[in-house]
């Protein structure tokens, strides 16, 4: 146990110190936009997602290279559960619209996947959506492995908004 001080470490046991204090967590955030097709009318909801055991997993194989994990997080999807998200999920509930992720980028340890919907390709209620990859994920639902998954409201039943996903992945 490394020299404590008011819950901070002190030096001293360096080796220890630092086996206490390494790791590598994730943090997924995500950020609905919804733009209204005629007025221009912006809507924004956004919260903090669950990683999946099999994401985690597939970050892992991914890091060693395992067959078919080199390729990332390849596609973002929506559905119409709002059933509970878990860990153990390995899909989203409803999956009714996936589309091939429009954007990635990174700066330093924050990667930022955003996928636009037309107002046409999301005319439903969208009560969860996630995020998925492996040489498995495909445009046809339920294929992949899902990185993340939460729940959102957001009703585009009359198909009048457009909406865009940004997915922001803290590694750290």
């Amino acid at each position: 146990m490394p020299l404590m001080l008011n819950g901070t470490p002190q030096l001293g046991d360096k080796e220890n110190t630092l086996k206490q204090y390494e790791g590598l967590n994730l943090y997924g955030h995500w950020k609905l936009t919804a733009r209204h097709i005629k007025t221009g009318e912006l809507i924004v909801k956004e919260g903090d997602n669950l990683i999946c055991t099999v994401g985690k997993n597939l970050v892992g194989d991914m890091l060693i290279d395992t067959a078919g994990y080199d390729i990332g997080l390849t596609y973002q999807a929506i559905g119409t559960s709002n059933t509970a998200v878990t860990a153990a999920d390995t899909h989203l509930n409803t999956e009714t619209s996936r589309k091939a992720i429009t954007f990635k980028s990174r700066l330093v340890n924050v990667d930022t996947l955003t996928t636009f919907f037309a107002a046409s390709e999301c005319t439903y209620f969208i009560k969860e959506a996630g995020i998925f990859g492996h040489s498995t994920a495909t445009a046809t639902t339920n294929t992949g492995i899902i990185f993340s998954h939460w729940l959102v409201s957001f009703d585009n039943s009359g198909g009048t908004y457009d909406i865009t996903i940004d997915y922001t992945l803290t590694i750290g």
